[in-house]
């Protein structure tokens, strides 16, 4: 018989082993071809005004999948390898040469590899379609979806699984020269050491994820070092040492003081779980520390994402109050688009205003988040008191001579307070303070304006040596569908854009459909990547259960033996494979929920609903792969009994 056909006898023969690894090729296959079409799609490139972040966004996550994609398949590839050593050594002993049994093992990992991918990328051709229809609607297209074959994405796929496949098979082989014949067939009886928690370590645990929830949350308070940014890497490194120091010695610890109590412990079912688990987690803590951590990071950035897509409407009305509001620095253009907007929206407009208001260039030095480039723009307190009048803010502000209110800038901390008490120079020679700070915004953010509010007298008298200019506000009940108003206005705003006289121009509906666009883009991204990561850390734990479900078999064999009912072993079945796939959730829900907290808070912005249902979403995958594992490991358990 020749290699290649007891190579395909093999993979018939042990299919439900590889079932799962071919599941991970598949599905990582899948997800790939899927991002690397996107990419490609021309449809979708042309269909939105993101281009150059869409196509930076997939890069960067197709990237980001191609090297996770890798290491997930090297790890499996492994696992299956060293569940196979007693088989391996069987050929061994029959007289077979290890460069045989390499080809052997490196034809099996091909033949799989070649199948899986054959298989994903079929289901990322029929499924396409879907997923365009899916990313359309939540970046707020209302397109006919096409159904099209990149042939670019097509081959790139091809040649990135079969270089990873390769290299997987290539380790595969060289595994082979690392064990001897006794290696292989005592790979069951090797020996284990059991944990061992101390109270010191334990304690440290509490100590340093304490230290690092502390500096997450004021870093100020961490005076050591006295830079927000290494407070902050301090904060993530204590973070990480705390995690591993909670599987492996808090844990540890509490499993040894219930061994201490007998009554617990002397229990048929928890002498074996609880024995069972002290020598299992040895070798699993740097595994569960990996995935605790890497779970946290996934509800974190997906929660977040997922906050910012549901609540762009209200965080585009906070930071854009007005539909439209322009100043094109041509009277004649700004008199064609008001009559366009008054035509349009006959009926449906709010209120309209022209803000009078004088530009000036002033020092601003001592305003760090303010750009010299910026169009800083003085208003006297009696415009805008009629313009918070129309908006229907019942705001006052009292600024002296020499005083100036500034306004929330859109920046992302929305918390803090970075004008009162600075100063700016005009360039008269006079000295504003900025003695007030409102925490909305006067005018719509992302067109790099400074607006400050003076007192009417000092307004006069500026006024004298300046040219004023006007700001012509609108706002249109039903804003949120301009789509041919605003394509008509950026018919004649898009040619003057670039000038030297640096038109003002926003757009309600052009923030609303471009934060549509990007955040859609992001949580499709970041919904596609949670996919995988939790398909990869669901798999590893699998894997790892399964290998450890084979070295188990003989004491589920005793206790069988010597009359422990069936439902009692199933029992301690989910307890043993439950404890290990939950553990890594404690820490990585807590991390999670506190730095989310902290997100939030940061941001102003509502994402407890979004992130609990992520995190619900997740655990209902989660318990699935728990569920899977655990009837694997008791199938493997009852066949071997």
């Amino acid at each position: 018989m020749t290699l290649s056909k007891l190579a395909r006898k093999n993979i018939i023969r042990n299919i439900h082993q590889y079932l799962l690894y071919l599941y991970s090729i598949v599905f990582s296959t899948a997800i790939y071809f899927t991002f690397v079409s996107f990419q490609y799609n021309q449809q979708l490139l042309d269909s939105t005004v993101t281009l150059g972040k869409l196509e930076s966004a997939f890069l960067a996550a197709s990237m980001i999948l191609m090297i996770f994609s890798g290491v997930f398949i090297w790890y499996s590839n492994s696992f299956f390898t060293r569940m196979r050593k007693k088989e391996v050594g069987l050929y061994a002993l029959y007289g077979m040469s290890k460069k045989k049994i390499g080809l052997l093992l490196f034809y099996e990992n091909m033949i799989i590899g070649a199948l899986a991918l054959v298989v994903g990328i079929g289901g990322g051709i029929l499924f396409s379609k879907l997923f365009m229809m899916i990313i359309f609607k939540l970046m707020g297209f209302s397109l006919e979806v096409s159904f099209t074959l990149s042939s670019k994405a097509l081959l790139q796929t091809i040649v990135v699984f079969l270089i990873i496949l390769l290299v997987t098979s290539i380790h595969s082989f060289r595994l082979i020269y690392r064990f001897s014949l006794a290696e292989l067939f005592k790979a069951d009886r090797k020996g284990e050491r059991m944990a061992n928690g101390s109270i010191v370590t334990s304690l440290l645990a509490i100590v340093l994820i304490g230290i690092s929830y502390v500096l997450f949350w004021n870093p100020e308070s961490f005076v050591i070092i006295n830079n927000t940014g290494l407070r902050l890497a301090a904060a993530v490194i204590f973070l990480v040492a705390g995690s591993y120091f909670f599987i492996n010695s808090l844990v540890t610890y509490l499993l040894r003081l219930i061994q201490r109590v007998h009554s617990v412990y002397l229990t048929g079912k928890n002498l074996l779980g609880v024995t069972n688990l002290l020598y299992r987690l040895k070798g699993n803590v740097l595994i569960l520390t990996v995935i605790s951590l890497l779970t946290s990071v996934t509800l974190c950035a997906c929660g977040t994402i997922l906050g910012f897509y549901y609540q762009i409407e209200k965080l585009t009305k906070e930071q854009n109050p007005y539909s439209y509001m322009f100043n094109m620095k041509d009277e004649q253009v700004n008199k064609e688009i008001e009559n366009l907007i008054q035509r349009d929206s006959s009926g449906k407009l709010s209120y309209q205003y022209n803000l009078e208001y004088l530009p000036i260039q002033p020092d601003l030095s001592d305003m760090e988040r303010v750009p010299d480039f910026f169009q800083t723009m003085l208003i006297s307190e009696k415009n805008y008191q009629e313009l918070m009048e129309k908006r229907g803010k019942n705001e006052s502000l009292q600024v002296k001579s020499n005083e100036a209110a500034a306004f929330f800038d859109g920046n992302l901390d929305a918390k803090s307070d970075p004008y009162t008490g600075k100063e700016l120079v005009l360039p008269s020679g006079e000295k504003l303070t900025i003695t007030a700070y409102e925490a909305y915004s006067f005018v719509n953010q992302g067109e790099m304006l400074f607006p400050l509010v003076i007192s009417d007298s000092q307004y006069e008298i500026l006024k004298k040596g300046t040219s004023q200019q006007y700001l012509h506000i609108f706002k249109i009940a039903n804003e949120k569908s301009l789509k041919n108003l605003d394509a008509k206005i950026n018919k004649i705003v898009k040619p003057m854009e670039f000038n030297d006289n640096n038109p003002i121009f926003s757009s309600y509906y052009g923030k609303y459909h471009y934060g549509l666009e990007t955040y859609g883009l992001l949580i499709f991204i970041g919904g596609f990547l949670g996919l995988v990561f939790i398909a990869a850390t669901g798999s590893i734990i699998y894997f790892k259960q399964l290998m450890e479900a084979t070295s188990d078999k003989a004491r589920y064999q005793i206790l069988g033996k010597i009359g422990i009912p069936e439902k009692e072993i199933k029992k301690t079945v989910a307890r043993q494979v439950g404890f290990v796939f939950f553990l890594p959730l404690l820490p990585a829900i807590s991390h999670s929920a506190m730095i989310t907290y902290l997100i939030s808070d940061f941001l102003q912005i509502s994402l407890q609903v979004p992130f609990t249902m992520f995190l619900g979403a997740y655990l209902i995958i989660y318990l699935i792969y728990y569920l899977m594992t655990m009837a694997g490991y008791y199938r493997l358990i009852k066949t071997s009994s």
